[in-house]
């Protein structure tokens, strides 16, 4: 098995786990918020940075150690591209996590839940990182296929 195969298995898996643990981020933040889901959502979204952090370490190393090379990747707009997408949800990401930050804190020290006004955006906050996340994937699949070369 070659190690670019390994690396893009991985790259791949890290965005799927990207996905489905922002989906149950989501879907947590449809029901009223409770200790439990605070806590569920905590757990969640440090799953989700590690991911992230995942994705991007893998998809470093497929840059210099893949078969493609960061010669392929670095003059072809679509990457960039996929690098912004990624840059843009890896911000909007800040607001939410702080947010499950404050909640928990707020939670443990006075038992108070977050108002409905910030739960509903922030769950906004999430579906719009969920609607980005897939042309990070398209753009992965032109480049596979040589668009922008």
């Amino acid at each position: 098995m070659s190690l670019d195969f390994i690396l893009a298995s991985g790259h791949h898996i890290a965005l799927f786990l990207m996905i489905a643990v922002l989906g149950g981020e989501a879907l947590l933040l449809r029901h009223a918020p409770s200790a439990e889901v605070l806590k569920s959502l905590g757990r969640l979204d440090a799953l989700y940075g590690l991911s992230a952090v995942a994705l991007l370490l893998i998809g470093s190393a497929r840059l210099s150690l893949g078969a493609k090379g960061i010669e392929f990747y670095s003059s072809n707009p679509v990457f960039w591209l996929k690098i912004a997408l990624f840059a843009v949800i890896g911000l909007i990401s800040i607001w939410p996590t702080m947010r499950f930050i404050r909640w928990r804190k707020a939670f443990a020290a006075t038992g108070a839940l977050p108002d409905a006004v910030a739960w509903v955006s922030t769950r906004k906050l999430a579906m719009a990182q969920l609607h980005l996340l897939p042309f990070v994937a398209i753009c992965a699949a032109a480049m596979a296929r040589g668009l922008g070369h």
